[in-house]
């Protein structure tokens, strides 16, 4: 038989080169590579494995509880050393013990029984740690990687990938396994006090460590205090590697908010506002950046604005009617918008019968379609079809914070209320005791550029600082911004407009949102400083206010973040941020230098008063007008805008009214005002008019948005979108008036040009040029010289028309040369004579064709005008 079957094999073999297939191995001489040695466990660390976890314990008769064994601290000790020896990346001993409930059944019983047992408790959160650690960044590379089967890879390379993927996806979902453990622990829920359950216990191991001050404390209890926040720290980062459902997200989130408000119930939060109200101690800095991470992964998944209006309907409500009227309000105003969406198919024809109309296909088949058939498969078209990547201006996995998005009708559960209500509670004792120390602290570490610093250390940095600005801001009550001051300082404008500058460089667009979104909510508390009728706040203000604009070399990067936009790159949150910050900064501007009244109060220190009115000098002098036109407005501007305002019904009505405050700035804008005339002096008909930046508004874009507004029925009855829709009336009647003016209007909206200010002027003008403009003001003087010379009365330049004028039989043409007092030679080059004079007009007829300067001149010295005839070189 072992003959027989090698035999087939050869013949089989020779086959496949025959047909001229690839051979491959058979599965019984299955090669193992490298990566399967490192992500498979030894058969001897297999045994002890079984061995140590069979004996840490037994079960008592109940079965409720595990009674440890009298060796139970060794055990222990030799599945702490074993964990120790997995790999990082691959971590096989590690999905060994979860595959085998190790900690739900064995470890986490033996920290219940033996809670006042400190070495056993300890050497468990050990292991704990060890276990929970989160995942490396190769292994969620490996998770997120997008596997090609169909390209002409080599096969073995295709399935270590799929080893890779599936290992990494393992490591995640266990990470949430115990994370969900730990949450729903039975003791948690069986207490009938606060602090008794199985986190509490851990809490217990910090009560002693942490009571010491200074050299008092020893490194077990640094190690103790380090071990604990680890834990917590590894538990709050667990989440799904990959969002596959909306279900799974919403189950991963429902379950960080069971734990945040776990971490309420036993005494977790209190540690961290302990640890951080005494973080400028020495022998507390070092948890600093340990500190700042359990911060970040207890906020990341929350916005701001919720948590800060939980403090008006916090759970369990008060009112249910209250906030069942709201919820139905609500509902009302979402059927209303259906209902009015509906009645768009009354204006199609023969849509109010209601019926169907039979379609007979060319297969045979018959399709009945129904009035609302086409516009569903118009939307169902748009859908489907495939865009340019750069064809959408904006990307993003479809999150939407509060700040920049409309009211959605969303059912929050009662999980969710309980942990917005937890946050806000610990964040309005944070801001009070903990926020100066902290960010104090880790300023220190930016500023020395410490080497414990990791690569997204500024980016949870800044979205802490985010976060509880943005808080603050929507839920004080009182105008003083508090300890907040403590990030309002020019390193912090520094470390926060540099790394714009890095983030960009280096193509982090998340990094550079966040930078830019934090940038926006330090201008907002800088306006609130400069409005405050604290006089140290306000001072403060105008010191930043100097060092961002008014110095020589200015901090400002809002040009640079405006023109560095480009479609399909950014999120449409960015883009919010990046409006609501050149709003408010052009605020602050205006503000700062038209702000003429004196000091509120003295300062006691001379110096100090100077440096203060120099700097109220420079802002008074600073002139914000020629800042917004020299660089702010560009057509870069105006797309931008128009692409935001194209999302107008998932903007909220800040954003919106933030795009029309700017479209209105920029039609208000003057970039050339006429010249005062005198009275007496003729008027020139080619003057220069009043210009604005409007014309740059007259711009397809635009004109697109504008239509599907105008266009839009659900929303013309809405109060928060009525300041749209007048603006966008009140400008198509603006560009319809200026059209018919300047037929032009409808061939430069077609174009970007790229000096905004030559196109407004030619555009207000009529295209008249300023050498045109020059020659009709020059005539104007002649005619003034030749009339004073002619019909003057004794030098004196008075005129009367009933006076008769002496005729002397020369003509005008060699009055006018003896005036300016020309030479023949002079006369011959003069452009002038060229010019037609018709004295039998009566009226001024002055025609203007575009741009190549054809007009007519006559002078009429009985209505004191002219009209100009010829061509202007």
């Amino acid at each position: 038989m072992p003959s027989l079957a090698k035999k087939n094999g050869k013949s089989q073999t020779l086959f496949a080169r025959k047909k001229g297939r690839s051979i491959i191995t058979p599965d019984d001489k299955r090669v193992v590579t490298s990566l399967d040695r490192r992500m498979t466990v030894e058969k001897g660390v297999v045994d002890e494995l079984l061995l140590v976890c069979g004996v840490i314990g037994t079960t008592t008769n109940e079965g409720d509880s595990l009674i440890p064994v009298k060796e139970c601290l060794n055990w222990l000790q030799d599945l702490q050393r074993a964990l120790r020896r997995d790999d990082d990346l691959y971590r096989p001993i590690s999905l060994l013990i979860g595959k085998w409930k190790v900690v739900e059944q064995k470890l986490l019983p033996l920290v219940v029984t033996c809670r006042y047992d400190s070495p056993i408790v300890l050497t468990i959160v050990k292991i704990l740690v060890i276990l929970t650690k989160p995942l490396a960044e190769n292994t969620k590379r490996a998770g997120r990687m997008i596997i090609d089967t169909s390209s002409k890879s080599n096969r073995s390379v295709v399935q270590e990938q799929i080893k890779l993927r599936e290992n990494a996806l393992e490591q995640a979902q266990l990470l949430m396994e115990y994370k969900r453990i730990f949450s729903h622990h039975p003791s948690h829920h069986r207490q009938e006090t606060e602090g008794s359950g199985l986190l509490s216990i851990f809490v217990s191991l910090l009560a002693e460590p942490l009571s010491r001050v200074g050299a008092s404390r020893t490194d077990e209890d640094h190690l103790t205090i380090e071990l604990v926040l680890h834990l917590f720290r590894n538990l709050l980062s667990a989440e799904p590697l990959l969002n596959t459902s909306t279900d799974t997200l919403r189950q991963s989130n429902q379950l960080h908010q069971e734990l945040i408000t776990l971490f309420e119930k036993e005494l977790v939060l209190e540690i961290l506002l302990v640890v951080g109200q005494e973080l400028e101690l020495r022998e507390n800095s070092q948890y600093n950046l340990l500190l700042m991470e359990l911060l970040h992964h207890l906020l990341k998944s929350q916005d701001p604005i919720a948590v800060s209006r939980s403090n008006h309907d916090a759970w369990p409500r008060t009112s249910s009617k209250a906030s069942t009227t709201s919820k139905s309000s609500r509902l009302a105003s979402k059927l209303k918008l259906e209902k009015s969406s509906r009645r768009e198919l009354v204006g199609v024809r023969h849509g109010h019968f209601g019926g169907t109309w039979m379609n007979q296909l060319n297969d045979g088949k018959t399709q009945y379609v129904t009035a609302g058939a086409s516009s569903a498969h118009k939307e169902r078209l748009e859908v489907n079809m495939r865009r340019n990547r750069k064809a959408e201006p904006f990307v993003g996995s479809g999150k939407h914070l509060l700040a920049h998005s409309a009211e959605l009708v969303t059912d929050d559960g009662p999980t969710s209320r309980r942990a917005n209500v937890t946050l806000h509670n610990f964040c309005l004792r944070f801001v009070e005791d903990c926020y100066g120390p902290v960010m104090k602290s880790l300023k220190n570490e930016f500023r020395r550029d410490s080497v414990r610093l990791e690569v997204g250390d500024k980016v949870i940095f800044f979205r802490l600082i985010w976060f509880f600005c943005q808080w603050s801001r929507m839920s004080r009550r009182n105008k003083s911004i508090g300890q907040l001051i403590f990030t309002m300082d020019v390193f912090t404008f520094n470390l926060v407009l540099n790394a714009t500058d890095t983030f960009y460089q280096h193509k982090k667009h998340a990094g550079l949102a966040q930078a830019v979104a934090l940038y926006s909510e330090m201008m907002l508390l800088l306006y609130a400083m400069q409005k405050s009728d604290d006089i140290t706040e306000n001072d403060i203000a105008l010191g930043l206010l100097n060092r961002l604009y008014f110095v020589n070399e200015p901090l400002d990067r809002l040009p640079k973040l405006l023109s560095r936009w480009t479609p399909g790159t950014n999120t449409r949150e960015y883009l919010c941020d990046l409006c609501e910050l050149c709003h408010v900064s052009l605020k602050l501007l205006e503000g700062s230098s038209g702000d003429d009244s004196d000091d509120k109060h003295q300062s006691k220190a001379s110096s100090l008063n100077n440096n203060v009115r120099k700097m109220k000098t420079a802002a008074k002098e600073f002139d914000a007008k020629s800042y917004f036109c020299r660089k702010i407005v560009s057509n870069q501007l105006v797309t931008m805008y128009a692409h935001l305002l194209g999302q107008y019904k998932l903007n909220s009505a800040t954003v919106n009214n933030h795009v029309v405050a700017m479209f209105t700035r920029l039609s208000r804008a003057e970039i050339a005002s006429p010249d005062i005339q005198d009275p007496d002096s003729p008027i020139n008909m080619l003057g220069l008019r009043q210009v604005t930046y409007e014309p740059i508004l007259f711009n397809i874009h635009v004109f697109l948005v504008v239509e599907k507004i105008l266009n839009d029925c659900t929303i013309q009855n809405m109060k928060q979108y009525s300041p749209l829709v007048n603006f966008c009336s009140s400008h198509m009647y603006n560009f319809l008036s200026a059209a018919q003016k300047n037929p032009m209007a409808y061939v430069e909206c077609l174009f970007r040009h790229l000096a905004p200010n030559r196109f407004c002027e030619s555009f207000v003008n009529s295209y008249v040029s300023e050498e045109l403009r020059m020659v009709a003001e020059r005539e104007i003087l002649l005619d003034q010289n030749r009339r004073e010379t002619l019909l003057g009365d004794g030098g004196n330049g008075d005129f009367d028309q009933d006076e008769e004028v002496e005729f002397t039989g020369e003509s005008l043409e060699q009055i006018r040369e003896k005036s300016l007092g020309l030479s023949d030679s002079e006369a011959e080059e003069e452009p002038l004579n060229t010019v037609l004079l018709d004295c039998a007009k009566e009226e001024t007829n002055i025609e203007s064709q575009g741009k190549r300067g054809i007009c007519s001149v006559t002078i009429n010295p009985h209505t004191n005008t002219k009209t100009k005839k010829g061509k202007v070189r």
